[in-house]
């Protein structure tokens, strides 16, 4: 399914969170909905800017952490799935090692305006 046909999708301008609620090296997971018909949303942000994405590895439609607020980023710019190793590139979303190789997490296109992440108008 579609990130925008999700019942809790946020909408085109819809705020996020601001920036610096982001720590730096790690991502930040944003909840819209409860329980488990929550959009899980993974916000990160380097010098390439602040991306988002849903929070699913394709492989098994799992999030990508397994502990509430930690990630598994490197220090080259990919990020982990915690359940399986999938290694996915954090400008693109695409998996380039593992499981899920050649399939990618769905971006949510986001922009910073007055430093605070907003789904942007072509969202």
């Amino acid at each position: 399914m579609s990130w925008r046909s999700h019942p809790h999708a946020p909408k085109s301008g819809e705020r996020l969170c601001r920036v610096e609620a982001i720590p730096n090296g790690n991502g930040l997971e944003v909840l819209r909905g409860e329980g488990g018909g929550a959009l899980r949303i993974l916000l990160t942000h380097s010098d390439g800017g602040v991306r988002a994405y849903v929070n699913e590895c394709p492989h098994f439609s799992l999030p990508l952490n397994s502990t509430p607020g930690e990630f598994l980023l490197t220090n080259d710019g990919h990020i982990m799935c915690a359940y399986h190793c999938a290694l996915f590139r954090l400008h693109d979303g695409f998996c380039v090692e593992g499981p899920a190789k050649d399939r990618s997490l769905q971006a949510i296109p986001v922009t910073v305006v007055d430093g605070e992440v907003r789904v942007a108008a072509n969202g």
